[in-house]
C-alpha cells in the first residue's frame, strides 16, 4: 500500500530525497571523499554513450478554446517521474542503490504514461546528444566546489534551506509535486503543489521588466506557436549561490561533482534565460521542452525535454506544503549540516 506525503513528513522525505550529502567523517578519512579543490578531476569516459537523435514529438492533438481564444490546457496535473537520468556524468559512477519514495498519487514503474520510442533511452538533456551539461571551465570547477562542500551551509541546496527553486527545477518531478494550470484572458497561471510556487504568464505580447528587476521565479512573457505554450523566462535572482538551474532526485554523498547524473550544483549568472515549451500530447499529458542559456556559465545553449505532467485523477487535492526556514535540528539531523550559528533571533 502507497502513502500520500503531507506537510512536514513530506518536506522531511523531501530533503533526504533531494539533497547531495555532505561527506562524512568517514569520506573524510578517505571513503568515497572528493577530491581537494583544485585537484586532478576523474578522468572522463574513453568514449561517450552514443544516444538515438531527440526529435521534437509532434502532436495531432487540438485541445479546446478558452473564451479569449487560447488553447485551453487548465486542470490539475501529477508530475510524470523522470524514466531516465538528467544528465550524462563526466566521469564513470559506482552503482547507485536505494529506493524510491513515493506517494498515494506517484506513478510506480508499471504505471508510468506510455512513451514514444527512445523517450527511455537517453537522459533530460536532449542537445548535446551526448547528454553532458556544457559547463565553462570555471563553473565546472565552481560545481566541483560546492559538491565537496555539501557541510557548509552557503553551499546547500537551496530547496533545503526553503528558498524557490525557480525554472526550470521548478518543473522537474519531486516526491510531492502537483500542478495546477489556470487561464484567464492574456494569462497563463501555473501553481506548484511543492513550496506553493506559482507563475503568471502573460500571453498578450508586453515586454520583459526592467532587467535590475529579479525574482526567484524569473520573469516570464508567453505566446502560443498553434498549440505549445513558449514562455521566456529572464530576469532571475542571482543573490545566493544555492539557487541552482536544475536537480532531481539526490545526489549519493560518495559521487564527486563528475560522478553526478543528477544536475545539482549549478549556479546561474544574471544573464541567465530559459526558452520553455509547454506542448499538450493529447486530453492527459504534456510535453515539455526547455532551452537553457548562459553565457557565463554554458559554453553553449543547451536543451532538456521529457514528457512533464499528466491530468491528475478527479479526486486529486493539493495539499498544504510546509517547508520550515532555518530548522536547525531538522537540517543536522538530515545533512549533518550545522546553521545554529548563523540564525538570526528577531525580537
Amino acid at each position: 500500500m502507497r502513502f500520500r506525503l503531507f506537510a512536514s513528513i513530506g518536506m522531511a522525505m523531501l530533503i533526504a530525497f533531494l539533497l547531495p550529502m555532505p561527506r562524512t567523517i568517514s569520506a573524510q578519512n578517505g571513503a568515497g571523499a572528493a577530491p581537494a579543490s583544485g585537484g586532478a578531476p576523474p578522468a572522463a569516459p574513453a568514449t561517450p554513450k552514443a544516444y538515438p537523435p531527440y526529435k521534437r514529438p509532434v502532436s495531432t492533438y487540438v485541445p479546446p478554446r478558452t473564451p479569449d481564444g487560447q488553447p485551453d490546457i487548465s486542470g490539475l496535473y501529477l508530475a510524470i517521474p523522470l524514466p531516465r537520468s538528467v544528465e550524462t556524468p563526466r566521469a564513470p559512477a559506482p552503482a547507485r542503490g536505494g529506493g524510491r519514495g513515493v506517494g498515494e498519487y506517484s506513478f510506480n514503474l508499471n504505471e508510468r504514461p506510455k512513451l514514444p520510442p527512445g523517450a527511455e533511452d537517453r537522459p533530460m538533456v536532449v542537445d548535446p546528444a551526448d547528454g553532458i551539461i556544457p559547463l565553462t571551465p570555471q563553473a565546472l570547477a565552481r560545481r566541483r566546489e560546492i559538491i565537496a562542500h555539501q557541510g557548509q551551509i552557503e553551499h546547500l541546496d537551496g530547496r533545503v534551506l526553503c528558498l524557490p527553486p525557480g525554472v526550470i527545477r521548478s518543473i522537474i518531478p519531486a516526491p510531492v509535486v502537483g500542478y495546477q494550470i489556470m487561464q484567464k484572458p492574456g494569462y497563463v497561471v501555473i501553481f506548484y503543489e511543492q513550496s506553493h510556487l506559482y507563475r503568471a504568464i502573460p500571453v498578450d505580447g508586453r515586454p520583459p521588466l526592467d532587467p535590475r528587476i529579479q525574482k526567484a521565479m524569473g520573469v516570464s512573457r508567453g505566446h502560443w506557436e498553434g498549440n505549445t505554450l513558449v514562455v521566456e523566462v529572464t530576469n532571475n535572482t542571482t543573490t545566493l549561490e544555492n539557487d541552482w538551474v536544475i536537480g532531481a532526485v539526490s545526489a549519493n554523498p560518495a559521487f564527486t561533482a563528475d560522478q553526478l547524473t543528477t544536475g545539482h550544483g549549478i549556479p546561474h549568472s544574471e544573464l541567465y534565460k530559459v526558452t520553455e515549451r509547454f506542448t499538450p500530447m493529447d486530453k492527459d499529458i504534456i510535453h515539455y521542452e526547455a532551452t537553457i542559456e548562459d553565457p557565463k556559465v554554458f559554453t553553449q545553449p543547451w536543451k532538456v525535454a521529457y514528457y512533464a505532467m499528466t491530468r491528475a485523477p478527479k479526486d486529486y487535492v493539493p495539499i498544504e506544503y510546509a517547508c520550515f526556514e532555518g530548522n536547525a535540528n531538522n537540517l543536522l539531523l538530515m545533512t549533518d549540516t550545522d546553521i545554529s550559528h548563523v540564525r538570526v533571533n528577531v525580537p
